[in-house]
């Protein structure tokens, strides 16, 4: 019973020393995963450029295969008779046909 008692005191100093902190082995446990990630990212990187250069990521779908009605033409005419009306009232205003009335007066 002792000795089962001994064996886990002793596996549990073991885990404690795991704890302590070595400046040396932290710091190529750092770069070895800042290179791992560095690797892992150019891969992945170099993958997505040969799918995208395959077309196979990122390309435009066409969904209907007639062209679209870009323009709604009774929209369009009324604002074009506006243009009109304004173009007048502008051309009356400068031939100096109507005389309006000061608002301030």
């Amino acid at each position: 019973m002792k000795s089962f008692f001994k064996k886990i005191k002793n596996s549990l100093n073991n885990l404690v020393s795991l704890n302590k902190i070595n400046p040396h082995a932290d710091w190529r446990k750092l770069i070895f995963i800042f290179f791992v990630v560095s690797v892992l990212l150019i891969l992945f990187s170099l993958f997505l450029l040969y799918q995208i250069k395959n077309q196979q990521v990122f390309q435009e779908i066409d969904s209907s295969p007639e062209a679209p009605m870009l323009i709604d033409e009774k929209l369009l005419n009324k604002i074009e008779e506006s243009f009109e009306q304004k173009s007048i009232i502008e051309k009356e205003i400068k031939n100096n046909l109507k005389s309006y009335k000061d608002p301030s007066i």
